[in-house]
């Protein structure tokens, strides 16, 4: 998978997802979204097209609540929910503006101290990150493009809502850890991977 992100001094968020190799030739994905500060409140766009399924989702986030939340084609309403009550998007963000705000809002000391709940449309969740210690991690790979050590956060996921309850302790299970290495006096994410059935890994430029 190949994932652009880039973000401006506009706040505005970015990010483009493309499958690629053989990840693309058996499951073809397409994706491009975008979280907007509009001085009260933020707009929220993500499209993808996958297989022959394309996809767009809206949500308006204004005062600490979902003012909008719009699908097009709408979705199936699926049965054996944990059903999202008002109070639970109360302070939720979207899904880039909270990776922005965990993941690369980082300054010369790494925070690994953080937590965000999300609305992505559908699900209410948090997203945690932690660190369980400060030592030294080395990434021994051509792909890798930081030289030296690196510091080892944990991003986590704890479902609040919206999910089939079924899924709830898989979902809880979820994670990914986050190597940072420190470039001109800032922490910087290089290195993501994470474990299921099989190892995945993530090279970032």
């Amino acid at each position: 998978m190949k994932v652009q992100f880039s973000y401006s001094e506009l706040n505005k968020v970015i990010t483009k997802l493309e499958s690629k190799g053989l990840l693309g030739f058996f499951s073809y994905f397409k994706g491009e979204g975008s979280s907007e500060n509009l001085s009260d409140q933020f707009i929220y766009n993500f499209s993808y097209d996958k297989k022959k399924t394309k996809r767009l989702r809206t949500i308006v986030f204004k005062a600490g609540k979902v003012v909008k939340n719009i699908a097009i084609p709408k979705r199936k309403i699926k049965t054996k929910i944990v059903s999202v009550k008002e109070q639970d998007l109360e302070d939720s963000v979207d899904p880039l503006s909270a990776i922005r705000s965990l993941i690369f809002n980082q300054s010369n000391i790494l925070n690994c101290n953080k937590k965000q709940k999300v609305f992505d449309g559908e699900n209410v969740y948090f997203l945690i990150l932690s660190q369980k210690d400060k030592n030294d991690y080395v990434i021994d790979s051509s792909k890798l493009v930081y030289p030296g050590s690196m510091q080892k956060c944990k991003l986590s996921y704890k479902a609040v809502s919206g999910h089939e309850i079924e899924d709830e302790k898989k979902l809880n299970k979820m994670y990914v850890d986050i190597f940072y290495g420190k470039q001109n006096e800032m922490f910087l994410p290089y290195f993501l991977t994470t474990k299921s059935k099989i190892t995945i890994e993530m090279f970032l430029n």
